[in-house]
């Protein structure tokens, strides 16, 4: 069973589609029928469905609802619902999206009576669970008997009633889509058909008889009982029928006949798998197994948490753990063993580097599960403490052969270890059934067992026995010459048919091997091609074309023979034993080609190939930018160091918390580094900063824009991307502060102040900015955004000295008590700008000489309010109000000289004479 973490979780979503509702009779047939097959949760499970999806709209649950309703762990409500889908009564779809799993459960109704009693397998397991005499009664009540077997069907089919016209049915109106036939869930491709079908004649048996319903009856009778498809044209021949047709209850009884005949008497019975495996860890469990279960079923921080009797693990140690997964993609129970380990060898510490390294070397050695890594680690740490591994006491006999009986015998040469159960039932057999001596048995079974590894076949021994029957060997001397003479007979043919040109004598010749090589490549960089074909082939010998094409390989094409050995094995694997000569000639170009000259080079390339493949069939994409193909770039700040190191790929997945991102996203991620020309660093603070702020979206056009202008401000480093976005938000937070952004910042301050020198007693106007200096007058209030506009054109527009316009703006203040008024604050400007105001003293003092000048005029406005007195000049009609009439004529003519005024009017008039 897998993980079930991976499979269903409490907060997972579920929908529920059922096909209308259920009849009385069809709750009969679930009770009747399918419950003594599922259990009763299963069923309790399905009626709950059944009932929350009878409301008909669209509700969207989570398990936590069902593990309520059912009062089950989430275990139990996984173990009912694969219970159901197995038996055909559920349909279950899944969805992967970014906020977590969802799926639609589809109910599905029973099948009737009679398809059930029809079905093989159903009837069987059905059989097997409420015994003969209940099956019977249920075979009663729900098949009745057929009436109509003695009379002759005369109904008319449809094409014989309704002639067809011809119409264009609207396309909404058509049924779309393919109906699916309602059966238990049974894959029978698995059933080698064409062993069956080779051993049967057509004459005998024709293709015809074979039809669809027959091959699906004939795989369901073969997993039954468990017959080969050898087994299987036995039944097929005796199920035949003399019209050369087959029978589905012919077929039935003929498969019951032979498996009672050749198996057993009793008949088969089903068990869930689950159960097994339940049962298997039910049964007193042994220390080492209980402390594996806790490893694979603990994650890593509550181990952690564990350890520290409770208390959180530091933030360092959480990200070291964690990387483990991100970085080195180990399994929970292998990341808990590497703790205990490393603890063990620090004295409770976890350093880093150690940390790091044991994980590498774990990943090279392919450990993927807790009891590899504790067998592992046992052995390293008895490897550094020259400590050999406890063996059992063995069974010390001068001749095993003949004084041990077969069990003991299989328990000696497994070194004192209880034997498997099946190996011993072979070798039974060979003494009961086939007649052959204890002795010879024995030494038969250690020669299948070395020739196998381990992993004997039934066939395979019996083969061997069969030709030693019909060879009369009866004696265990006997047996060991006859191994001893296949043997030889075996090495003189391969030398008849090949000799090896590349040996342990000449392998310097064709491979320089260096004194640092780790040992996981020593193999394949010291070994021959023609051993090494020879250990893959657990010691058989290989082909003489197979070695002949691998030596050429390094003779003729020049390749090293740890490159060689690696291409070997990598085709081999993926083509099933077979050795194809152009498509090792084409890796073989590829390789040489790429430069490929270590094995350790080779297997990084073979593993990146399946990488990329993995990562296709994943994304649908494969990434073009690689771990080895980035620039490792140190950062100011650790925690930045994780932009600068992972791809664009990795980065997503990190911040997708592990989940793979969308191939859009890695296509427009990379495509900042290979067509914008970002670093990988920046890119990735771009990606997080756009994906935070749309809600884990990446609109492309907003996206490029972005990148785009970062290219134009030239930012190369994480550094310059965090502080360009960290400027960003500031001018967003002014904007919404202030209401305006400042033009004038601290660089563009020193940029204006560059040529200038600054006189510390002044620093309080040169060294800070306008809108700096309005918020100190404010004391720490944001000022007005019109304000500081006011200040900055000051600077811009009558390019006065930021001091200057500092103070500028201080008088101003306190003139018109804290008002700012534009025209009065551009006249004074003007007027400095004209008088050459340049300095910040300078501008002082005219401002403390204009604050004097006018408290000067107001304290005097103060003191005479209406001004200073006017004294008038009298006119003169006051003072010649006493004169009499005479006196005023002649003083009137005494005023006026008349020649004068003739003359003068004269002159006006043009007349001079």
């Amino acid at each position: 069973m897998v993980h079930l973490y991976k499979e269903l979780q409490p907060a997972d979503h579920f929908e529920i589609s059922i096909p209308q509702f259920l009849s009385a009779h069809e709750r009969q047939l679930i009770t009747l029928f399918y419950q003594p097959l599922t259990g009763l949760e299963a069923i309790c499970f399905y009626n709950t469905l059944w009932a929350e999806g009878e409301e008909g709209s669209n509700i969207t649950f989570n398990h936590y609802h069902l593990m309520n309703v059912l009062n089950m762990p989430i275990g139990k409500v996984f173990e009912a619902r694969i219970a159901l889908e197995a038996i055909g009564l559920l349909r279950t779809y899944r969805k992967d999206t970014i906020d977590g799993r969802s799926f639609i459960y589809e109910l599905m109704r029973p099948i009737e009576a009679q398809s059930f009693f029809q079905d093989p397998l159903l009837s069987m397991f059905l059989y097997s669970k409420i015994g003969e005499q209940a099956y019977r009664n249920l075979k009663t009540r729900y098949l009745k008997p057929n009436k109509t077997e003695s009379y002759t069907e005369v109904s008319r089919t449809f094409v014989d009633v309704f002639k067809p016209v011809h119409k264009n049915v609207p396309k909404d109106l058509q049924v779309s889509g393919t109906t699916r036939k309602k059966d238990v869930p049974f894959y029978y491709h698995q059933f080698d058909f064409n062993l069956l079908f080779s051993g049967l004649s057509e004459h005998l048996v024709p293709t015809s008889a074979i039809t669809p319903e027959v091959r699906e009856s004939i795989a369901k009778l073969a997993f039954l009982y468990q017959l080969t498809p050898l087994d299987m044209q036995k039944v097929v021949i005796l199920a035949i029928d003399e019209n050369l047709k087959i029978q589905d209850e012919r077929l039935k009884k003929a498969a019951l006949e032979y498996y009672q005949l050749t198996i057993s008497k009793d008949l088969p019975n089903f068990s869930k798998t689950f159960e097994e495996s339940k049962q298997e860890k039910e049964s007193t469990p042994s220390k080492e197994q209980e402390l594996l279960h806790y490893y694979e079923t603990t994650s890593p921080i509550d181990h952690l948490r564990n350890l520290n009797n409770g208390k959180e693990p530091t933030p360092y140690i959480r990200e070291l753990v964690e990387n483990l997964f991100i970085k080195h993609g180990m399994n929970p129970g292998v990341v808990n063993v590497l703790i205990d380990y490393v603890m063990l060898q620090t004295d409770k510490k976890l350093p880093k580097n150690f940390v790091e390294t044991i994980a590498d070397h774990w990943n090279r050695k392919n450990i993927r599960t807790a009891q590899e890594a504790m067998e592992f680690a046992r052995l390293e740490h008895d490897k550094y403490n020259n400590k050999t591994p406890q063996q059992p006491e063995l069974i010390q006999v001068k001749n095993p052969y003949d004084s041990l009986n077969v069990y003991e015998f299989l328990k000696y040469i497994n070194e004192g270890k209880e034997p498997f159960d099946y190996i011993v039932k072979i070798a039974d057999s060979l003494v009961k059934y086939h007649g052959l001596s204890v002795p010879v048995v024995n030494v038969l079974m250690e020669y299948a067992i070395k020739q196998t590894d381990g992993k004997v076949s039934k066939k395979f021994v019996e083969t061997i026995a069969s030709n030693w029957i019909t060879l009369n060997i009866q004696t265990s001397d006997d047996a060991l010459a006859q191994i001893q003479k296949t043997k030889d007979e075996k090495q003189s043919k391969r030398e008849l048919l090949f000799n090896a040109r590349i040996t342990n004598e000449n392998i310097q010749q064709f491979t320089a091997i260096p004194e640092d090589l780790d040992e996981d490549y020593q193999y394949y960089e010291s070994t021959p091609p023609y051993q090494f074909l020879k250990n893959y082939y657990k010691g058989n010998e290989p082909f003489p074309m197979t070695v002949k094409l691998a030596e050429d390989l390094v003779i003729v094409y020049g390749l090293p023979v740890g490159v060689v050995n690696v291409l070997t094995e990598y085709v081999l694997t993926t083509q099933n034993g077979q050795f194809p000569k152009r498509l090792v000639d084409t890796i073989a170009s590829s390789w040489r080609q790429l430069g490929i000259q270590t094995a350790q080079g080779a297997i990084d390339y073979v593993l990146q190939q399946k990488e990329a493949k993995d990562l296709h069939s994943k994304l649908g994409y494969v990434p073009k930018i690689t771990p080895e193909s980035i620039i490792k770039v140190e950062t100011v700040r650790k925690e930045w160091q994780g932009y600068a190191s992972l791809t664009p790929y990795e980065f997503l997945k990190h911040l997708n918390k592990g989940m793979e991102p969308l191939s859009s996203h890695v296509r427009l991620a990379e495509s900042l580094v290979l067509k914008f020309g970002l670093t990988v660093g920046v890119t990735n603070v771009l990606i997080e900063y756009v994906y935070s702020l749309k809600s884990g979206q990446l609109p492309k056009k907003y996206v490029e824009v972005i990148a785009n202008d970062w290219r134009n401000k030239q930012i190369q480093t994480v550094e310059q991307a965090k502080n360009n976005i960290e400027n960003q938000e500031k001018k967003v937070e002014m904007r919404e502060k202030v209401g305006y952004i400042p033009t004038i910042t601290e660089d563009g301050l020193n940029r204006l102040n560059k040529e200038r020198n600054i006189d510390p007693m002044y620093s309080k106007y040169e060294s800070v900015t306008p809108y700096q200096f309005l918020k100190n007058l404010n004391n720490g209030n944001e000022p007005y955004g019109q304000h500081v506009r006011l200040a900055e054109s000051l600077v811009h527009r009558f390019d006065l000295p930021v001091g200057v316009a500092n103070v500028l703006i201080e008088y101003v203040l306190e003139v018109n008590d804290g008002k700012l008024p534009t025209k009065f604050t551009e006249t004074i400007a003007a007027d400095w700008r004209y008088k050459g105001v340049i300095g910040t003293g300078q501008a002082l003092e005219i401002a403390k000489e204009s604050v004097e000048s006018r408290k000067q005029r107001q304290l005097n406005k103060e003191l005479n309010p209406f001004g200073a007195k006017q004294v008038m000049p009298l006119p003169k009609w006051y003072n010649d109000r006493n004169k009499s009439p005479e006196e005023h004529q002649l003083e009137h003519d005494e005023q006026i000289d008349f020649e004068k005024e003739r003359k003068r009017i004269l002159e006006k008039l043009g007349n001079k004479n």
